[in-house]
């Protein structure tokens, strides 16, 4: 473990990675702390679309509400959604991998025909088709669903270690000396699949934020007047010209985000795999 630290300490872009992603999780984490005003609070008509100020550093809305509050929020909620998604993706996605790779030929080929049809399916079409019939959206609405949208690539990456891990001498040892079953699973064969489930969270984590942005974009997602940043950029869309400032901010939080993610996941990928090492 602490050979692994070391080496992910060295690596550049995970560095980068977790230093800005502690950055901006300090701010969403402190955002009750640090966001100069209520996220809801229309300040009155004579706030409305002000410009970036001592008052106001990212300026106001349209409805005179403190952009920077709402980003500050609109971050907390993206972290909040993306983790926890990712955390029941993996846990599903684990769970169906690591019983289609060790449950048998059957099981495996019925679980496995049932990701395959499921990956067939474009998964904005997916999403949509599941948001329509949800009647409303809310944070922990959103999270089941892109929770449980998000397990089939995971489940195949799992499976795949699981075939590899369990025809290694080590787990042969342990049948041999007639270890149950489920002490050969959370002993022998989880603790050596963990590394390609670390990187799959991680680079996973910045897509939910990616697909959480757009679908509040497309006012499919977290509903007003709680703050989201894809619904922060939509409502400003229309306002680029005069208050560009209204879409500038959420949308560099998003990308900051993203970029945050990628780099501790490259970095992940560069550490941990050992055909990258």
């Amino acid at each position: 473990m602490s050979e692994t630290l070391l080496r992910l300490s060295r690596n550049r872009r995970w560095r980068y990675g977790i230093a800005l992603l502690t950055v901006l999780g300090a701010l969403a984490a402190l955002a009750p702390l640090l966001a100069p005003y209520d996220p809801t609070a229309q300040l009155g008509l004579a706030r409305q679309l002000l410009p970036p100020s001592a008052a106001h550093p990212f300026g106001t809305d349209i409805f005179g509400r403190d952009v920077l509050s709402r980003v500050i929020y609109g971050a907390r909620i993206s972290f909040v959604i993306a983790l926890s998604a990712v955390l029941l993706s993996v846990i599903i996605g684990t769970s169906v991998g690591v019983a289609a790779g060790y449950g048998g030929r059957l099981l495996d080929g019925a679980l496995m025909r049932t990701v395959d049809a499921a990956l067939a399916v474009p998964r904005v079409l997916l999403l949509l088709l599941v948001l329509a019939l949800w009647e409303r959206v809310g944070v922990a609405s959103l999270i089941i669903i892109l929770g449980s949208t998000s397990w089939f690539g995971v489940s195949r990456i799992v499976r795949a270690e699981v075939l590899s891990v369990r025809e290694r001498g080590y787990m042969e040892a342990a049948k041999s000396l007639g270890v149950g079953q489920r002490r050969i699973l959370s002993h022998h064969l989880l603790p050596n699949i963990t590394s390609p489930i670390i990187i799959a969270a991680t680079l996973g984590m910045g897509q939910i934020v990616l697909i959480e942005a757009g679908l509040s974009f497309l006012g499919l997602g977290i509903q007003e007047p709680t703050a989201s940043l894809g619904r922060m950029m939509q409502a400003g869309s229309a306002l680029l010209v005069n208050a560009p400032w209204t879409s500038i901010f959420p949308g560099a939080i998003i990308v900051l985000t993203v970029i945050g993610f990628s780099l501790v996941g490259d970095g992940f990928r560069d550490t941990l795999d050992p055909r990258t090492a």
